[in-house]
């Protein structure tokens, strides 16, 4: 019994698989995102939409390999990635300007 359990266990953790390292996540990663490998692209978005020049610059790198990368890459960190910095790169950025007016209900 305890043989079949190492053996199950062996091969669990062979299902893992390797991952190439990716210059693009490592960037991110490096500029303060923390660990992209489980986090959601809308998680990486939040991120990407307050640090702007790291989506710009992310979007930048992600255009070459965008064109040539397979079905599922778009699955992969790097492809999650991309997707997140290419989604703040684009959306235009404009604070809101405000008059400063306040109104009130009329129930006092």
């Amino acid at each position: 019994m305890r043989t079949v359990l190492v053996v199950l266990l062996i091969a669990m953790t062979g299902c893992s698989g390797w991952k190439r390292p990716s210059t693009i996540v490592a960037k991110a990663e490096a500029a303060g995102a923390g660990d992209l490998s489980s986090a959601s692209t809308g998680a990486i978005q939040s991120w990407l939409e307050r640090h702007r020049a790291v989506a710009h610059e992310v979007n930048r790198m992600c255009a070459a390999v965008r064109d040539n990368a397979p079905a599922d890459w778009a699955d992969t960190t790097e492809g999650r990635l991309c997707a997140a910095a290419h989604i703040v790169a684009v959306s235009p950025f404009k604070p809101v300007e405000s008059d400063h007016r306040v109104y009130e209900s009329g129930w006092r």
